[in-house]
């Protein structure tokens, strides 16, 4: 055995990264502990730690993950037809682009919340719930329309307008801003991505975020294309109007999933 191979072997047994892999050792003679830090830390989050933790996400939410993505399909059922016409600046062409958005904005979340990150996640949601009620806004103020392709209808005020018609936007819009997206004593906490558990705290927040969030998605969706959805869960029609009333199927739904 060559003398480098017997160094080799033995960093390898201390778990001394190579050389050049090496980016920073911080030495806290406090504590005498020594830290090697290596150029490949993201790489390994990504690649190595992040699947990890997706797992354990994953085996715990696996109920309100199916639930969620029957909802999420529902959506894409509604919204396929509209799609394709990019450059319709009509009212649900324009509303099936934004939630089309806000249903990505919705994935991206739970994809973060995966990962081991249910505060970024809170930020996410806080997208979805401007987007939907800006939506709202398109469908109950007729002047809403031609203010937001000319760049003049604001998103936040948007927020307190679709209240009036859902009062459970603006209150959910305003604890998201301001315990996730508004910077506050909780963004100070060390937090660091890990496996989750069955007794983990964020589970709570984010078994209620996940399926309340996709929820809306849906009752905003059917309510824009209420008169194309031959059995509406959540909405009736009358003449011009379309008023919130849960199906017997809705309001089994909303109890069995939302209580």
């Amino acid at each position: 055995m060559t003398r480098k191979s017997r160094s080799r072997l033995e960093r390898d047994r201390q778990g001394i990264p190579r050389r050049e892999n090496i980016s920073k050792v911080v030495l806290d003679h406090e504590r005498k502990q020594r830290f090697i830090l290596t150029n490949d830390m993201l790489i390994n989050q990504l690649q190595r730690d992040g699947p990890r933790v997706a797992r354990s996400f994953d085996k715990l939410m696996k109920t309100e993950l199916v639930e969620c993505s029957k909802l999420f399909s529902s959506v894409q059922g509604m919204l396929l037809r509209h799609l394709p016409r990019v450059d319709d600046e009509g009212f649900k062409a324009t509303s099936a682009r934004l939630l089309s958005s806000a249903a990505n904005s919705y994935v991206a979340s739970i994809e973060v919340a995966r990962h081991g990150f249910p505060r970024q996640h809170g930020a996410l949601v806080r997208m979805v719930i401007e987007t939907l009620a800006t939506v709202v806004v398109l469908a109950t103020k007729p002047e809403a329309l031609a203010q937001f392709h000319s760049g003049k209808l604001s998103s936040s005020k948007c927020v307190s307008w679709a209240n009036k018609s859902l009062p459970l936007l603006g209150p959910l819009w305003g604890m998201l801003s301001n315990e996730f997206v508004h910077i506050g004593l909780g963004h100070s906490t060390l937090e660091m991505p890990s496996k989750y558990s069955a007794d983990d705290e964020a589970l709570s927040f984010l078994r209620t975020s996940l399926v309340s969030s996709s929820w809306l998605l849906h009752m905003v969706t059917e309510l824009v294309f209420s008169d194309e959805t031959p059995e509406l869960l959540y909405w009736t029609r009358s003449g011009d109007k379309v008023v919130f009333d849960p199906s017997t199927e809705g309001a089994r739904w909303m109890d069995e999933h939302l209580s």
